[in-house]
C-alpha cells in the first residue's frame, strides 16, 4: 500500500489497517489521528511531524522510522518496535509503551510526560533533555522491567517519575532532575548524577555503589539502607537527607552538606569527609571506623553510641557535639 492509497482510504473513514506493509513509506506531516496499525510493517517510514495522537500501533514494526516532531500523545505502542528510530522532538505524552524495544532510539528533547514505559527497552537510547515527569518505569513481579543499561539521560527532567526497582546501571543522568522521583530498590551502580537535582527523591534501598553524585543535590532525600560504598559525593548536597542504615564505605564526601541529616546506624568506615559539614547530624550508633573528619564541621552532631576509636578528627569543629558516650565536647 503507497501513501495515497493509505490517506484516501483513512480520509473515506477507514481506521483499521491490521498488518498493513508500509515499509519506507512517505507520511510526512500526514493526519492520521486515531489510526490502527497494529502489526504493520513501517519500517524506514517517513513519519516526520505527523499525527499519531491516539494512534494504535500494538507491535508494529517501526525500525529505523523518522518520526522526529511527531505526536504520539496517547497512542498506544504496546510491544512495538523501535529499535534505532528516530523520535528527535517527538511528542509522547501519555503514550502507553508497555515492552515496547526502544534500544538505540533518538529521543533527544522528546516529550514523554506521563509515559507508561514499564517493561521497555531504552537500552543504548539517547534521552538527552527528554522530559519524563510523571513517567512510570516501575518494576512489577518482573512482568515489567524497564532497561536503561547505557542509555543517555543527560539533563533528561525525570521530576516525580516512577522508576522503582529500574535497572539504571552505568546510565548517564548527569544534571538530570530527578526531584520527589520514586527510585525504591533502583540500581544505579556506576551510574553518572554529577550535577543531578535528586532533592525529596525516594532512594529507600536502592543501589548507587561507585555511582558518581559530585555536585549532586540531594536535599531532603530518602537513602535508608541504601548501598553508597565507594560513592563519589564531593560537594553534594545532603541537607536533611534521611540515610539511616546506608552503607558509605570508602565514599568520597569531601566538602558535603551534611547539616540536619539522618544519619543513625550509617556505615562511614573509610569514608572521606575532609571538611563536610555534619551540623547537628543524627549519627547515633554510626560505624565510624577510620573515617576522615579532618577539618569537618560536627558542631552540636549527636555521636552516641558511635564507634570512633580509630576515627581522624585533626582540625574537626566538635562545639556542643554530644560525643559517644554521652558527655558534651566544648
Amino acid at each position: 500500500m503507497d501513501a495515497k492509497e493509505l490517506l484516501q482510504r483513512y480520509a473515506n473513514g477507514e481506521t483499521k489497517f491490521l498488518g498493513a506493509n508500509l515499509n519506507g513509506i512517505n507520511l510526512f506531516g500526514a493526519d492520521l489521528i486515531g489510526i490502527g496499525l497494529n502489526q504493520s510493517d513501517l519500517r524506514n517510514a517517513i513519519l516526520i511531524f505527523s499525527y499519531l495522537n491516539r494512534a494504535i500501533l500494538n507491535q508494529a514494526n517501526l525500525t529505523c522510522a523518522n518520526l522526529s516532531g511527531a505526536n504520539l500523545n496517547q497512542a498506544s505502542l504496546i510491544s512495538s518496535n523501535l529499535h534505532d528510530a528516530d523520535l528527535h522532538g517527538a511528542s509522547l505524552q501519555s503514550a502507553d509503551l508497555r515492552n515496547a524495544n526502544l534500544t538505540l532510539a533518538d529521543l533527544l528533547d522528546a516529550n514523554l510526560m506521563g509515559a507508561d514505559l514499564r517493561g521497555t527497552d531504552l537500552s543504548g537510547a539517547n534521552l538527552t533533555g527528554a522530559c519524563l515527569r510523571g513517567a512510570n518505569l516501575r518494576e512489577e513481579k518482573r512482568a515489567y522491567c524497564a532497561t536503561l543499561r547505557g542509555a543517555n539521560l543527560h539533563k533528561a527532567d525525570l521530576r516525580g517519575a516512577n522508576l522503582t526497582g529500574a535497572d539504571l546501571a552505568k546510565v548517564n543522568l548527569s544534571g538530570a532532575n530527578l526531584s520527589e522521583a520514586m527510585l525504591r530498590g533502583t540500581d544505579l551502580s556506576g551510574a553518572n548524577l554529577s550535577g543531578a537535582i535528586l532533592q525529596g527523591a525516594a532512594l529507600t534501598e536502592s543501589n548507587l555503589e561507585g555511582a558518581n553524585l559530585n555536585g549532586a543535590n540531594l536535599m531532603n532525600a530518602k537513602l535508608e539502607r541504601a548501598n553508597l560504598s565507594e560513592a563519589e559525593l564531593i560537594g553534594v548536597n545532603l541537607q536533611g537527607a534521611i540515610m539511616p542504615d546506608a552503607k558509605l564505605t570508602k565514599a568520597q564526601l569531601n566538602r558535603a552538606n551534611l547539616s540536619f541529616a539522618r544519619l543513625s546506624r550509617v556505615d562511614l568506615s573509610r569514608a572521606n569527609l575532609c571538611e563536610a559539614n555534619l551540623q547537628e547530624a543524627d549519627l547515633v550508633d554510626a560505624y565510624l571506623a577510620r573515617t576522615n573528619f579532618t577539618g569537618a564541621n560536627l558542631t552540636k552532631a549527636n555521636l552516641i553510641r558511635a564507634e570512633m576509636s580509630t576515627t581522624n578528627l585533626t582540625g574537626a569543629n566538635l562545639y556542643a557535639a554530644v560525643m559517644p558516650d554521652g558527655t558534651l565536647s566544648y
